[in-house]
Order: C-alpha cells, then sequence, then structure tokens
C-alpha cells in the first residue's frame, strides 16, 4: 500500500490472548466483524501487513489469529498496533452520510453569518458522545460536542460544516 493513500484506522490490536499467538482487537467499523473484510489491514506506516482471521467476538472485542504470528510473545508485540485500511475500500457513503475522516481539514464557519472561523483538526469519542475539534484562526483549540444543534450543516461537497456559535462570542477572538 501507497504511504501517499489516505488511511482510516478501522481497529487496534488490544493485546495477546491465549498461548497460540491470537490477538484481541477492537474494531471501530459498524459491525465489528467486518474488518475481516477489509484483510490485509495494514500499520500506520501503510507498509506492515496483518492478515486477520476471526476466531470469535464479544460485542466490538474480536479475537482473531494473525498469519504468521503463532505465539504468545510474538502476539504481545503487537499490542496497541493502530489497524488501517485505505480510505478508497470504504463503500461510498449514501446521501446526508459521510465519514469523519472526510471531515478533517474543511472549513468551520459560523452558522448565521457563514463567517470561516478556522478548520476540523478531529474528532474523537472518549465515552462520553463525539467531539470535533476545531483549530480556529486565531489559533486557539475547540471542542465542541458533535451533535446537530452545535453542527447544523455539513456540506462536504464544498469542504465545510457550519457551528452554530452566538455570534458575539466569537467575533473578538476571532478577529485576528
Amino acid at each position: 500500500m501507497s504511504n501517499e493513500k489516505k488511511l482510516i484506522c478501522v481497529g487496534v490490536i488490544t493485546s495477546a490472548h491465549g498461548i497460540k499467538g491470537a490477538v484481541k482487537i477492537k474494531s471501530f467499523t459498524e459491525d465489528p466483524l467486518d474488518i475481516a473484510d477489509y484483510s490485509p489491514l495494514y500499520g500506520i506506516d501503510g507498509k506492515s501487513e496483518y492478515k486477520i482471521k476471526i476466531l470469535s467476538e464479544n460485542g466490538d472485542v474480536l479475537i482473531a489469529e494473525i498469519s504468521g504470528i503463532k505465539t504468545r510473545n510474538d502476539a504481545e508485540k503487537l499490542g496497541k498496533t493502530e489497524l488501517y485500511i485505505s480510505r478508497d475500500m470504504l463503500p461510498e457513503a449514501g446521501e446526508e452520510e459521510f465519514y469523519y475522516e472526510d471531515l478533517i481539514g474543511i472549513e468551520a464557519r459560523l452558522d448565521s453569518s457563514r463567517k470561516p472561523l478556522g478548520v476540523v483538526t478531529s474528532i474523537n469519542n472518549h465515552g462520553a458522545g463525539d467531539i470535533i475539534e476545531i483549530k480556529m484562526n486565531n489559533g486557539k483549540i475547540e471542542l465542541l460536542a458533535f451533535t446537530k444543534s452545535n453542527i447544523p450543516e455539513i456540506n462536504i461537497s464544498e469542504g465545510y460544516i457550519t457551528i452554530a456559535f452566538p455570534e458575539a462570542e466569537f467575533l473578538s477572538d476571532n478577529e485576528n
């Protein structure tokens, strides 16, 4: 896989499982078992290749074998390894659907005036819901709950989202 392709993280190897080289994988795909459909998976470098075979599942945690990994010691070395696919391997998003990865780098605009505020830098979920991170034009980082009330419009084709902030709150901070 070429390093120039956009990589999407679809899971992470969390730990070894058992003594024969199996691993636990936390899948980020909608149906956790779908991660196997993308095999081989790649490391962040886009070169390390992981061919997986799912042995069992428990929610979004899978027990899997990885081709070439035969011992617990080898499996332990893979702990915390993120698993990636090329963005072009994902199916096209439906109408009014999008992949979070497609929001990274697009412009954030003020909902009421369409005034440019900054750029989306990431979307994360630490257990309490999705959080969108925006690097404001003044260099500050803003974190917002990724909800329809906070982000009323997402326009991937034109490359922007709108943010529903009270305009007065940001006019003085973002005039720079």
